[in-house]
């Protein structure tokens, strides 16, 4: 596929069930390249997001929920990864398109030996996928962006838990592009760091807290991604070891001229695992360092929350939630973003839970920010969250394909 440069700078709405996009945070249609400065947001923005799910968000895009309602533990299809069973949910089954997000074939997890899959993504390699330093051009600007794909939410549904309380977690999800065919972990646990998730009783779902990829993921026709989810013994033994779901499926971007949303559910035989994304054409990398620079003297502590939206989307990207770190601790994120176009960062500081309650506390303090997007500039900011907190934000745009006297090359 050819990379072209720039994107769509305009604000449209796209199909049902593939995102609204809202205008990026943008002066008219001037460049950016020469205007480092964040823009201010729309005070009006709507950050509410429900941290741990709830009936009403575990929405489909299959028009009326009252018509087609989600399925329940009782009804919900179940398969193994053989081709004839998921073949059946795909076509054979039409409940599968009405109630619930789009489905699409689960492909078995690669072990060992041959795999559908395994010599396009190298899937007997295992290992982890680094960050490399594209760098500045140093003749102008040669920079190409770049089609990305940017995860917005992983859920299990389906899953009945059999015991009071919440259910624990751990395994991992992780994409391959076709450039560097490496793990690019966007959730990871092990068994003694579990992921205590809070499961809706009639529908089996529940949200998986997802992490930062280490860079943007490539996508200008196809991606990988491959997961493995674990569900331990109330006394923190696996059981029989089985996962609650494995597998693997490949994510397509062959005809699609413009960025889109996608939702998609991969049918296993225990639970299923739901994937929201975006596909993002024209797109560069922004590397987020976000540093707590001071923190309050609050009884119980400070929570920190911090919420992403890109391209003009109106879609909520978690980065992170939890008590904010010790000053001088980095965290780090890699968020996709359209080139003419940019993204907007929200991060909240909270109180700790009240011990004597359990609930969160009314208070606290928010800050937003618009960066525009760049191929290769640093943009800083602090971020002053009232009693609780100032965090340092700083933005480094990069891409990772360049146009040299060979032609396209990619620094990865």
């Amino acid at each position: 596929m050819e990379i072209e440069r720039g994107g769509s700078g305009s604000a449209e709405t796209l199909g049902p069930g593939r995102g609204k996009k809202r205008p990026p945070p943008l002066r008219g249609d001037e460049e950016v390249e020469d205007s480092p400065e964040s823009t201010t947001m729309d005070p009006d923005d709507d950050w509410s997001v429900s941290d741990g799910g709830s009936e009403e968000e575990e929405g489909h895009d299959n028009g009326d929920q009252r018509m087609y309602p989600h399925f329940t533990i009782d009804n919900f299809p179940r398969a193994t990864c053989d081709h004839e069973k998921q073949t059946d949910l795909l076509y054979a089954n039409p409940r599968t398109k009405l109630h619930g997000p789009k489905p699409t074939r689960l492909f078995p997890a690669f072990k060992s030996g041959e795999h559908v899959f395994g010599s396009d993504y190298n899937l007997d390699d295992k290992s982890e996928i680094t960050v490399s330093n594209a760098g500045d051009c140093s003749n102008g600007c040669q920079c190409l962006s770049m089609d990305l794909l940017q995860f917005i939410d992983a859920k299990i549904a389906g899953y009945e838990l059999n015991r009071p309380g919440r259910a624990k977690i751990f395994g991992f999800v992780a994409a391959r592009d076709t450039i560097k065919p490496l793990r690019n972990y966007v959730y990871r646990r092990d068994i003694d760091n579990c992921e205590a998730v809070s499961v809706k009783r009639k529908t089996g779902v529940a949200r998986l807290s997802l992490i930062s990829p280490t860079r943007v993921i490539e996508m200008s026709s196809r991606a990988l991604i491959e997961f493995e989810l674990h569900a331990p013994n109330e006394d923190g033994t696996k059981g029989d070891d089985a996962p609650i779901i494995e597998g693997c499926t490949q994510l397509y971007n062959m005809f699609a001229s413009k960025s889109f949303v996608e939702h998609r559910r991969m049918y296993g035989e225990r639970c299923a695992l739901d994937i929201k994304y975006m596909v993002l054409m024209n797109a560069v990398e922004a590397r987020v360092e976000v540093k707590v620079l001071h923190l309050g003297a609050i009884d119980g502590g400070v929570n920190m929350r911090l919420l992403a939206k890109t391209s003009g989307f109106s879609e909520v990207i978690r980065l992170f939630r939890g008590a904010a770190p010790k000053p001088g601790f980095m965290m780090s994120f890699a968020i996709a973003v359209e080139r003419r176009s940019g993204f907007d960062l929200y991060i909240e500081g909270f109180p700790g839970d009240d011990p004597a309650t359990g609930q969160k506390p009314v208070t606290y303090s928010c800050w937003k920010c618009g960066f525009a997007s760049s191929y290769h500039r640093m943009d800083e900011e602090v971020a002053e969250l009232g009693e609780f907190a100032s965090v340092s934000v700083k933005v480094t745009w990069k891409s990772y394909t360049k146009k040299t006297s060979q032609g396209v090359q990619n620094l990865v």
